[in-house]
């Protein structure tokens, strides 16, 4: 196995474990999020699948987002 299928496997098992630290409610789940998927980001452009590279971009935002809304949400109580 070279190391881009290395990085593909890497990226989806931080992307599994970020849904279980969601649904567990971990705040540090949105940096594993974007972490995985920042690796799959560059991932997607190694293979040539912009499609993906460019979902994975969105997703990182996303993931800026949701973090920054969970940790203020959790400083409020």
């Amino acid at each position: 196995m070279n190391y881009i299928e290395w990085l593909g496997w890497v990226a989806t098992a931080l992307l599994l474990i970020g849904y279980y630290l969601n649904a567990k409610k971990h705040l540090y789940s949105w940096l594993v999020w974007l972490l995985g998927n920042s690796i799959m980001m560059i991932y997607a452009i190694l293979i040539q699948s912009y499609s993906v590279a460019f979902l994975s971009i969105v997703l990182v935002f996303l993931n800026i987002f949701g973090f920054i809304t969970w940790r203020k949400q959790s400083s409020n109580f």
